[in-house]
C-alpha cells in the first residue's frame, strides 16, 4: 500500500461521532463483518465495495499484526476494495445489431420489424446480463486507508466521487460514523470556529490581489491606496462552484501567500508545534510544478514544470494577469528533527499527491519502518495545517488589508523586474 512504501497521496476526512480509539478486537471484527464479498447470484451492482486488509486484493483476514499500528494500536491501516461492472456501450450496440441482423435475414425487405427489434433488444440485454454475472467486465482496485483513531482523522489514498461515496457509505454501514471531507474551506471553517472566529470565516470573500485582466475595476486607486467598498472588484474564482466548500478559494490564496513568503521572508514561517507547546520554524520552497487558473474567469489555465517554477517569467505574468495557483510542488522542512517532505498540493481541494517522505534510516524491522512512515504522513498533514493556521490567523486579522496591499505591490514589482 502507498502508506507503507514509495510516494504517498491522500485526501483527508474528519470522522464524526464516537468512534473507536484503538485497533482492538471489536474494531477488527467490524471490518471483517463488512469485508468485501462478491455477489453470488445474478448480475452484480454497477459498483461493489467492502473492506480488505490491504495485503492484497483477496485478503479479508483482519488481524492486529496486519492492520494495527502505533503505540497501543492508535492507527488502523487497511483498504477499501471497489469493483465496477460495466459492459462497453459499443459492445451493447453490437449485440443489438447482430441480433437484429440475424432476425431480419429471412425478411424480404432485409430490415427488422418493430417486433424483431424488441426481441433483439431483449436478447442483447440477456447477453449483457450474462457478461456481468460472469464477471467478464469486472474492474477491481484497492484504496489504502489510514485511520488515526484517537484524533478522528481518516487518510484516504485516492480521491474522486466514486471513492468518496463508497468510503462514506461503508463507514456509515460498518461503524455508524459519518465522514466530513476536508477541503481548504472546511479545514478553515473548523480552525476558525475553534478559535472563536466563526463569524469572520462566514464573512470571507476572495481577495483581489490584482486588477481584472483586460481592464475592469482595480481595487486600488492610482496612488496605490485602498478605494471605497463600492468600487472594488472581486474575483469570481470559477472552480469554487464545483468545490466541496464555497470557501475553498482560501487554499488558493494560501498558495499565493506562501509564494509571497518564499520571496520576501526567506521562505520561513514560525508556526505552533503539533504538540501545542512552543513554536517550530517551517521552511518552504516551490519546486517542479505550478498549475494556475484565472480567478476572474476571463483567461485560461497555465501549467509550468521546472526547477523553481515560480521564478519563471511566465509564472510572474500569469500572477499579474489574475491567475491563481491551483496546484503546486512544495518542499517543506521543519525544525523538529530536520524532517523534510516533497509534495504536490492542490490548494482548494487540500489534496496531497506524490509526497516523498523523509527517509527512515534506523528502522530495525518492516513493522518499525511502516510505523515511522505513518507517523511521517501524519506529521506532514500537521505541518500543512500549522502553516495554513498561520495564514488564516492573518487572513481574519485587522492587518490583512496591509498584507494584501503588500502582496499586490510585490506582484507588480516582481513583474517589473521580469520575474
Amino acid at each position: 500500500m502507498p502508506f507503507q512504501s514509495g510516494r504517498v497521496s491522500f485526501c483527508r476526512f474528519r470522522v464524526e461521532g464516537d468512534g473507536p480509539k484503538t485497533a482492538d478486537a471489536t474494531t477488527l471484527a467490524t471490518l471483517a463483518e463488512h469485508s468485501f464479498r462478491e455477489s453470488e447470484i445474478g448480475a452484480p451492482d454497477i459498483v461493489e465495495s467492502g473492506w480488505i486488509t490491504g495485503e492484497h486484493l483477496l485478503d479479508t483476514q483482519f488481524s492486529y499484526e496486519k492492520n494495527g499500528y502505533g503505540a497501543g494500536g492508535t492507527m488502523l491501516l487497511f483498504a477499501l476494495r471497489i469493483d465496477t461492472h460495466s459492459v462497453p456501450a459499443e459492445l451493447k450496440h453490437a449485440y443489438k445489431r447482430m441480433n437484429e441482423q440475424a432476425l431480419a435475414a429471412e425478411n424480404p425487405s432485409g430490415f427488422a420489424s418493430k417486433a424483431q427489434k424488441r426481441e433483439a433488444a431483449d436478447t442483447a440485454a440477456r447477453q449483457v446480463h450474462e457478461d456481468l454475472a460472469s464477471g467478464k467486465y469486472r474492474r477491481s482496485k484497492s484504496v489504502a486507508i489510514l485511520w488515526d483513531l484517537p484524533n478522528g482523522m481518516l487518510y484516504c489514498g485516492a480521491s474522486g466521487n466514486t471513492v468518496t461515496e463508497e468510503l462514506a457509505a461503508n463507514f456509515l454501514k460498518s461503524f455508524n460514523l459519518r465522514l466530513e471531507a476536508l477541503s481548504a474551506g472546511s479545514v478553515a471553517g473548523r480552525m476558525l470556529r475553534d478559535t472563536g472566529k466563526g463569524r469572520d470565516y462566514e464573512d470571507l470573500h476572495p481577495s483581489a490581489f490584482t486588477k481584472p485582466p483586460e481592464g475592469g475595476h482595480d481595487e486600488e486607486g492610482e496612488s496605490g491606496e485602498e478605494p471605497s467598498a463600492t468600487s472594488r472588484a472581486m474575483p469570481v474564482v470559477p472552480w469554487v462552484a464545483s468545490s466541496i466548500d464555497l470557501k475553498d478559494f482560501l487554499g488558493n490564496e494560501f498558495l499565493i501567500w506562501l509564494w509571497w513568503v518564499t520571496e520576501t521572508a526567506e521562505g520561513l514561517v514560525e508556526a505552533p508545534s503539533a504538540t501545542g507547546r512552543g513554536k517550530v520554524d517551517i521552511a518552504i520552497a516551490f519546486d517542479k510544478t505550478l498549475d494556475a487558473e484565472c480567478a476572474w474567469g476571463l483567461l485560461g489555465k497555465q501549467s509550468l514544470k521546472a526547477e523553481g517554477p515560480t521564478r519563471l517569467a511566465e509564472a510572474g505574468r500569469a500572477l499579474m494577469n489574475g491567475k491563481w495557483p491551483r496546484k503546486a510542488g512544495l518542499i517543506l522542512a521543519d525544525s523538529t528533527g530536520g524532517r523534510q517532505w516533497e509534495i504536490t498540493l492542490q490548494g482548494d481541494r487540500w489534496l496531497v499527491s506524490g509526497a516523498m517522505l523523509p527517509e527512515v534510516p534506523e528502522a530495525q524491522s518492516t513493522r518499525e519502518l511502516i510505523e515511522a512512515r505513518l507517523d511521517l504522513t501524519r506529521g506532514l498533514a500537521e505541518t500543512l495545517d500549522a502553516l495554513y493556521g498561520v495564514f488564516l490567523k492573518a487572513r481574519v486579522s485587522g492587518s490583512w488589508a496591509s498584507q494584501r496591499t503588500a502582496i499586490r505591490k510585490w506582484i507588480r514589482e516582481r513583474q517589473g523586474e521580469g520575474k
